[in-house]
Formats: structure tokens, sequence, C-alpha cells
């Protein structure tokens, strides 16, 4: 049990069960409210009572009857009095008509499971006088009876249940980080990924306007003996400069 608790905690879907399981046992806990009514004691007929040895409840029963009575010592302050029970020749009590549940081993060897809470005890002694009456804080305050709401309490595992099991839920969703990707890839699924561009290794050659490769200088055969005439003043077509005046002296 342990282990399967342990397990369920370090889940996510575990703790998304644990969650939906308090959710669930809130609501069964809260539907169980009620409208709670009192019954009084019935008069001429004998009732036994007697006290638990380990609970330090006090018992009553009538006699032929199976319907069993319990003053549960946590609900009275003071708590019931031996004496008082010891001393008393008739009872009469006010209990609840629903049932609480109870351990009492009875002396045929059988066993009680479920009794009605009494909310007011009186003792009487041989003269019909009341020597003691125990009330509950609860009947003090509801002498005909209230409305028993669970919710009120219920709630609370409600909440805690949504919270767990909301927390599991959502928690992963909006902590989730997408994957980092060292390449760009727009490419549909399966395309090969992203590789980085290498400049092809050509050699680019700039075309040649000219149509041919230069052939770099060349020599021109001199011409042995060939020499241009010397300029004659006669044949210059274009008139000389006339000369500038010159500054007076």
């Amino acid at each position: 049990m342990v282990r399967l608790a342990i397990i369920l905690l370090r889940n996510r879907w575990g703790l998304i069960i644990i969650g939906a399981a308090l959710v669930i046992g809130g609501l069964i806990w809260g539907a169980t409210s009620k409208q709670v009514t009192y019954e009084n004691s019935q008069t001429n007929v004998t009732y036994h009572i007697g006290t638990g040895e380990s609970t330090g409840n006090v018992y009553i029963n009538a006699d032929g009857s199976s319907d069993y009575f319990v003053a549960l010592k946590g609900d009275f302050n003071p708590p019931i009095a031996q004496s008082d029970i010891d001393n008393s020749t008739s009872i009469s009590f006010v209990a609840r008509t629903d049932t609480t549940s109870v351990d009492l081993q009875l002396d045929d060897g059988t066993t009680v499971n479920e009794a009605h809470p009494i909310e007011k005890l009186v003792f009487y002694d041989k003269n019909g006088n009341v020597m003691a009456t125990y009330t509950t804080a609860e009947y003090n305050a509801n002498p005909n009876g209230f409305y028993d709401n669970e919710w009120l309490k219920s709630i609370w595992l409600i909440l805690a249940g949504l919270i767990i099991g909301g927390a599991a839920l959502i928690y992963p969703m909006i902590s989730k980080k997408p994957a980092v990707n060292a390449g760009f890839n727009i490419g549909p699924t399966g395309a090969q990924p992203y590789q980085p561009y290498q400049q092809p290794s050509v050699t680019y050659e700039q075309p040649n306007p000219y149509g041919q490769a230069y052939q770099g200088p060349q020599q021109y055969p001199s011409q042995q003996g060939a020499s241009y005439p010397p300029a004659q003043p006669g044949n210059n077509p274009y008139p000389p400069y006339p000369p500038y005046p010159q500054a007076p002296q």
C-alpha cells in the first residue's frame, strides 16, 4: 500500500488519479448532508444501561429491542458520572434518529456496530426526582433538530483534489519548452537538414570583349632606310602666330 502511494505520488497520472479520488470522495461526503431530527425515549419501558470498558461510552438498550443508543464520552461536558448510573432507578433521553458507528461486544458474543447518538440524558431517583441532567453542545444549540451540512467540510477535500489533479494535468503543458534546433529547415518532413553554403571553387574569367585572348606585346619589324622628310617652312599649312607686343620702356 505504501509502495503504491509512492508510485502514484511520483507519477503525473498518479497525481491526477489522486486528485480525482479526492474530488469524488468529497462529493460523496457532501451528499451525506441531511436534516437531523430527535426522538424521545419511551415511557413504561425497561431500559438496560451500561458503560463501555475501553471507550467510556454509555450504552442504552430497551428490553427486547435490537435498537441501541449511545452517549459518546466526548460529547458531554462534564462527562456522565458513574455514580448517577449506579444510583438512578429510571432514565429518559433524547436521541438522534440517525445512527453512528460503534463497536460494542455483548455478553452473548454478538457485536453492535450502530447506535443512535444521545443528545440529552436524565437520571431519576426512586421518587421520580431528577438526579442529574446531561446535554451535548449540539443539543443546547439546536434543541429542535438541525441541518447537518457536510458540504462545509467536504468542500476542502474537493478543492484539494482539484488543485492536485489540475496542477498535474496543466503544469507539464505550460512548462514544456520547444526543442532548440541548431539547423534551419523549412522543407517538408524528411527533407535533408540545412547545410552551410559553400562557394564553389570556380575561377571566374571575365569575357574578352575583343573576342581574342591578349597575346602580349608584339615586335613590329623595323624598316631599314625608311625616314620621314624634314619639315619645310613653306609646307606648314598653318600661319605663324603674330608676336606679342612688348611693354613700353
